[in-house]
């Protein structure tokens, strides 16, 4: 079917134009009459063209899938076989320029618009912000690795505190006046440990070597978690906006390749599957991965549609690589896809007609002064973003997933892994070693110290009597002094005669007394002089302590008269 442009069909020479339906670039509507009714982006900028190259044109609507490519046979099929047959004058829409330049039936004008490679996405849904904003901080392996210090030092202070010599434990129930020997049970060491890791108060301290040494690198550690936790928490809690960001399955072109979790499909025999192609033979690395990927598991297309389709009801598994233009324009009428990824190609969309025709030669210096006018952009303007139905989407909330053993930059903010926190797990590991090592050192003094007191022991005397009491370790006292007094009734009435005896008789003292002596026994040693009576004499003995010194006085009885 065909319709004719009048305007200038009397004037001008007139051609014959094929195109193929292709929103935003061929649109085919019907008036009331039925009537067909020609618009887009290529046929509006058609009619510009034909102005300035004063010509006349009738459209004519084909059925081809495609725009054509030329066979091994040097034949073309698609839109662009009309051309080659002499059935058309002009070829309009998105023609790609091939990439070959021996072309030798069919001509290609100056490009009236740019385009490119991207991939068609389904947008992911929208993330619930969760109730986990306080883990985020670390990963978690760094969790599960705190947890476990915090068992591994609890249980190491029980045992520290059950078996070193030298802890509360230890201490006579007797004297535990503060009821510190339950200290450091199982119960108390895993509160100790839970109390000082959130910087809190405690009771009791270790008492050994061993038990402070764990404990101070114990509080080093917690000082190194806490302060690394608030400053990341500080920076996700600055970083982050109203937005949660939008989880991808993939990070780009060859994520998708290596990991093979999303699928890939392209239009067969389309200008994308012959940019793909000829990357391969040029070895292109990206190109020559992404056509053996999508050769290998069968994924080309017939149309663009049924891509597109696929990528709606693909959950995110697969996604399409197709034109930028056209991707934009189905982005704007559906709301569930979006462009997305680098541009891996870029080319331009031209008129094609037969080889030296002088048609081709108008039609290009007319696309050239339109260019220069930037009339394309209006059109882009007036099909693609006034007819957008779908809001804009903001593409920097858009982050693939981080996956394992493979860091992702386009976070923004990251948790804290293990490689940022090995050097405080690495200190308390080192930490639990010198404890046990202390520990062993404290049993080890305890043992020498215990065989070396028992030596000494066996070397003294002891006298294990329990009616004998021990001798002071200090010099004893002096004894105390004791003054006799001797009287003796002389018959003879001579005082002359009448000696005074005043001796002192100095009492000896044994290093160990009875306990139960019933008074002090006395023994005069001796009396230097002999007193001499007609009568026995009648002495009398009086005894009186003196404190300097203890001694024995005889006097005669006339001496104390």
């Amino acid at each position: 079917m065909t319709t004719k442009n009048s305007t200038m069909s009397a004037i001008f020479p007139n051609y014959e134009v094929v195109v193929k339906e292709e929103a935003p670039f061929v649109i085919v509507d019907k008036d009331s009459e039925g009537k067909l009714l020609f618009s887009g982006i290529s046929i509006d900028f058609l009619k510009k063209v034909a102005e300035k190259a004063q010509f006349s044109y009738n459209i004519k609507i084909t059925n081809h899938e495609d725009y054509g490519y030329q066979k091994e046979s040097d034949n073309w099929n698609g839109l662009l076989s009309e051309i080659s047959n002499k059935n058309a004058d002009l070829a309009v829409g998105p023609i790609p320029v091939p990439l070959r330049q021996d072309i030798s039936d069919i001509e290609f004008s100056k490009p009236y618009m740019s385009s490119g490679i991207n991939l068609l996405i389904k947008y992911p849904p929208d993330t619930v912000r969760g109730i986990g904003l306080m883990l985020e901080p670390f990963a978690t392996e760094v969790w599960v690795m705190i947890c476990l210090a915090f068992i591994v030092v609890s249980l190491a202070l029980f045992l520290i505190g059950r078996f070193s010599p030298y802890e509360w434990a230890k201490v006579v129930k007797e004297k535990d006046v503060r009821l510190v020997r339950t200290s450091f049970g199982l119960k108390n060491s895993f509160l100790f440990t839970a109390s000082t890791l959130g910087w809190q108060g405690y009771k009791e301290a270790p008492r050994s070597l061993s038990g402070r040494i764990l404990m101070c690198i114990w509080f080093m550690f917690t000082v190194f978690v806490i302060v690394a936790y608030t400053a990341c928490l500080s920076a996700i809690l600055t970083s982050r906006s109203e937005s949660v960001p939008q989880q991808l399955p993939f990070a780009d072109y060859e994520d998708i390749v290596d990991n093979k979790d999303v699928k890939i499909g392209a239009m067969k025999y389309h200008h994308v599957y012959q940019v793909l192609k000829h990357g391969k033979v040029s070895h292109n690395n990206i190109f020559s991965k992404l056509f053996m990927y999508i050769d290998d598991s069968q994924e080309w297309i017939k149309h663009n549609k049924e891509g597109v389709q696929r990528v709606k009801d693909s959950g995110g598994k697969y996604v399409l690589l197709m034109e930028t233009v056209k991707a934009d324009y189905v982005a704007a009428t559906n709301c569930d896809v979006i462009p997305y990824g680098e541009t891996l190609s870029t080319f331009g969309y031209s008129f094609a007609g037969q080889k030296k025709s002088p048609l081709m030669e108008r039609v290009t210096l007319a696309i050239l002064d339109l260019n220069e006018d930037m009339y394309i952009q209006e059109l882009i303007a007036k099909y693609i973003h006034k007819k957008q139905v779908c809001p804009a989407y903001d593409k920097t909330k858009l982050v693939p997933q981080k996956r394992s053993g493979s860091p992702t930059h386009n976070h923004v903010t990251s948790s804290m892994d293990m490689r940022d926190m090995a050097i405080p797990f690495l200190f308390l590991f080192l930490g639990v070693l010198c404890a046990g090592g202390a520990l062993g050192a404290e049993h080890y003094y305890k043992h020498r110290l215990a065989n070396k007191n028992a030596d000494n022991k066996g070397k003294k005397l002891l006298n294990t009597d329990s009616s004998i009491c021990k001798a002071p370790k200090v010099s004893p006292p002096p004894p105390p002094i004791y003054k006799a007094k001797v009287n003796n009734k002389l018959q003879e009435s001579n005082q002359e005669k009448s000696l005074n005896y005043g001796e002192t008789v100095k009492l000896g003292s044994d290093q160990e007394c009875e306990e139960e002596n019933d008074g002090n026994q006395f023994e005069i040693i001796a009396l230097e002089d002999k007193i001499e009576s007609d009568k026995p004499d009648e002495i009398q003995v009086q005894i009186e302590e003196v404190p300097s010194q203890k001694e024995i006085k005889v006097e005669t009885l006339n001496e104390m008269a």
